[in-house]
């Protein structure tokens, strides 16, 4: 008999966990062998059951799936995370894949790319699913926006930005809710992480 890769699930929908394992277990190397709908359960399962790769989503009740990469890795630094998640912004695959995720799949992709995702992972490289990759591509930011983003991050208000840079504030604002649109992010926290990545500020305090 072949062996098998054992695979966990992590996810509080349980339709949604039925559904990818009935579509893992068709594969003849790959076989789920362990469910949990939180971190708490996922832990506890991990330190029962062998496991090749957790496949976890962020957003889980009580501990985030984020915590989750972190807080496991210390236990088991040698075991593959594999990210399935419905978030498809750029910043927070970074974000999984800079704390061990060895990748990061959107649930909107084809069930085929969650496979090929925990073939490489197995295989001991990274992979994010095609939609993220599209959206890193379109992500780069003329030198205005650029700009504009270092800017806001120095500290400085719209209006003293729009100054230095010799544009109007109307300009700048409209300059800003359009870098968010390009890189797929929400608020001033996403924003400012994805530019700290890039070099693109001052390092955040620490904590």
């Amino acid at each position: 008999m072949a062996i098998c890769s054992a695979i966990i699930l992590v996810d509080d929908h349980a339709a949604v966990r039925a559904g990818y394992r009935r579509f893992i277990d068709c594969e003849h190397d790959l076989k789920v062998v362990g469910e949990a709908s939180n971190s708490e359960q996922a832990y506890e399962l991990l330190r029962l059951q062998d496991c090749d790769v957790l496949v976890l989503d962020i957003s889980l009740p009580g501990q985030s799936g984020l915590d989750l990469i972190k807080r496991v890795l210390i236990k088991w630094p040698k075991l593959k995370i594999l990210v399935l998640s419905m978030h498809d912004s750029p910043v927070i695959a970074e974000k999984a894949i800079a704390l061990g995720a060895k990748g990061y799949v959107t649930k909107s992709s084809d069930p085929e790319e969650l496979v090929l995702a925990l073939r490489n992972a197995l295989g001991g490289k990274t992979y994010v699913s095609k939609d993220i990759e599209g959206q890193q591509q379109k992500s780069e930011l003329s030198a205005r926006e650029t700009d504009v983003v270092r800017l806001l991050l120095e500290g400085k208000t719209i209006d003293q930005a729009a100054e230095q840079l010799g544009i109007s504030s109307k300009t700048v604002s409209n300059n800003l809710s359009h870098i968010r649109q390009k890189l797929g992010l929400h608020t001033d926290f996403e924003l400012a992480a994805w530019a700290w990545s890039k070099g693109l500020g001052p390092a955040p305090p620490q904590s």
